[in-house]
């Protein structure tokens, strides 16, 4: 369909979805949609794989959120920065921390939510393809996945992760 498509929807954030499973290790881009392509993906190297509660947990949060930037990175070829945290996020991480569920640091403080959170490349592809998760919370695809989704995705997409 994206291949036949004349107008300007390939443009239009909107006409794109990413939704992204930890436990199958799975990245599927959609186009109007319907499938366009899936990927191989890795995320942050808690061995629990729950949500991200906190900055430096080495979790990939759950959730719903937007392509925000795309920025080239030497390291990781393209970064789509996501918009974590969120409204949803900050009020977890809030009801955490009121409940003294959120460790504390060595200098008495909390961490705080942390940020910069995003789908890269890797640096390391035998990782990506054993699917090693190794990310300190972001979701990692392979190199040739990442320069694609770079090249199609429009700021505005919409990505939902799910456990």
């Amino acid at each position: 369909m994206y291949l036949k498509t004349r107008d300007a929807s390939v443009i239009d954030p909107l006409s794109w979805a990413v939704m992204i499973s930890k436990s199958k290790h799975d990245l599927a881009v959609y186009y109007c949609g319907r499938l366009y392509a899936r990927y191989d993906a890795v995320f942050g190297r808690n061995l629990d794989g729950s949500a991200k509660e906190y900055e430096n947990d080495r979790r990939t949060p759950e959730g719903v959120y937007t392509i925000i930037q795309k920025n080239p990175s030497r390291r990781f070829r393209w970064f789509l920065k996501l918009n974590y945290p969120n409204l949803f996020d900050r009020q977890h991480f809030e009801m955490l921390r009121d409940a003294e569920v959120i460790p504390v640091r060595g200098d008495g403080q909390a961490p705080s939510m942390g940020g910069a959170i995003g789908i890269h490349g890797t640096d390391v592809p035998v990782l990506n393809k054993g699917h090693v998760n190794w990310t300190t919370g972001c979701v990692s695809v392979g190199n040739d996945a990442i320069a694609e989704m770079a090249r199609l995705l429009p700021v505005g997409t919409i990505v939902v992760i799910k456990r």
